[in-house]
């Protein structure tokens, strides 16, 4: 392998994926300082990875804006795309780590020219690397293990620091995020902590049986106010606005509203200066992983085993229930449940034990 090889890295889904790549990244530079590494990602994930020192471009591919302009004009698609693969070459990427689990991206990457593609053969669509790890699903490890295990084809050892997920926050979005705190009413020695009722985008129309009740979102910000006389700011996606003013009608006290109004970029600056953040399973809880924030995580049909807060901390709790069937996401697969027994059976004070733990720490 060159002394300086100038290696892509693809990942084409959610930010809490492509977060759980950057200990990936981290080694990788680790090892060849010198060396040059790209990454295709979509844009939502673009605006967590962004500002991340490690990475020397980003080459953002979004596959609904593609499938919108092919309904509208297939020439123009195709000349995008051509433009996108362009880009691509002209980097003239030595390796790529191929992480969608399918085949186009590794056969377009060796019709790019590019000789060395690792990733992982799931279903045996794995036919266009070169070097592949055989597996079935993610389970029994996290998901950053199973990314690591990718660098074995390309004779770098990952030593043995456990790194977990890296986030950076730019200046321009602290500045942000301090003006928003400013006009919200937030002086600098106050509690603030950040609550998400939602999980973010990447479940889409599912995204419910991951969220656990409003009504017990609303009684531990209560809690919060009373014992800790914190402020409480209610993070979410635009569509998750909805529901966060739910949970502001439940409320004895008046949160802080950023749902749906902050970018992504400020919301990692807003979090940053929360001195724990409680949510559902999901990309915001690996960004605040990310940035060091002290996290509560409330995880249902997902095993947070695997896709959890990593490394494991006395920083990062998670609270589960203890039903047989849970966790029921399998295989990259869920099996949708009438009763939602493994979130409904989890109270306000399980999780306000767990504050207790966290915020005594302080």
């Amino acid at each position: 392998m060159k002394d300086n090889p100038r290696i892509l890295i693809i990942n084409p889904f959610g930010i809490g994926d492509v977060l759980f790549s950057t200990p990936l990244v981290e080694c990788i530079k680790k090892k060849y300082p010198g060396g040059f590494i790209g990454y295709v990602c979509n844009k939502r994930a673009y605006e967590v990875i962004r500002s991340n020192p490690d990475i020397d471009k980003i080459f953002v591919y979004e596959k609904d804006d593609y499938r919108d302009l092919w309904k509208r004009s297939r020439v123009e698609c195709m000349k995008r795309v051509i433009g996108f693969l362009r880009e691509i070459k002209k980097e003239r990427f030595d390796i790529a780590i191929d992480l969608s689990l399918g085949y186009q991206y590794s056969l377009l990457l060796k019709l790019l020219g590019v000789k060395k593609r690792a990733g992982f053969n799931f279903r045996d669509r794995g036919r266009f690397l070169t070097d592949k790890i055989d597996i079935e699903s993610f389970s029994g490890k996290h998901v950053i293990e199973y990314y690591l295990d990718l660098l074995k084809p390309l004779n770098i050892d990952s030593g043995n620091i456990i790194s977990g997920p890296k986030v950076y926050v730019s200046d321009l979005d602290k500045r942000a995020g301090d003006r928003f705190l400013a006009e919200n009413g937030v002086g600098t020695d106050e509690l603030l902590v950040g609550m998400l009722p939602g999980c973010g985008a990447s479940w889409g129309l599912d995204a419910k049986y991951r969220r656990w009740d409003k009504a017990s979102f609303a009684e531990v910000a209560n809690l919060l106010a009373e014992r800790y006389k914190a402020k409480i700011i209610l993070f979410g996606d635009v569509r998750e606005i909805e529901l966060c003013e739910a949970v502001q009608a439940l409320m004895k006290h008046n949160a802080i509203m950023a749902c749906g109004k902050v970018p992504i970029g400020m919301f990692l600056a807003l979090a940053s200066r929360c001195a724990l953040i409680i949510t559902n399973d999901g990309g915001p809880l690996h960004m605040s992983v990310g940035l060091g924030v002290k996290t509560i995580s409330i995880f249902g049909p997902v095993d947070e085993k695997v896709y959890g807060p990593y490394p494991p901390s006395e920083k990062h709790m998670t609270i589960t229930s203890k039903v047989p069937c849970r966790p029921c996401y399998r295989n990259f697969k869920y099996v949708k449940c009438v009763t939602q027994k493994c979130l409904d059976s989890i109270k306000p004070e399980d999780v306000m034990r767990a504050v207790d733990k966290l915020l005594e720490k302080r």
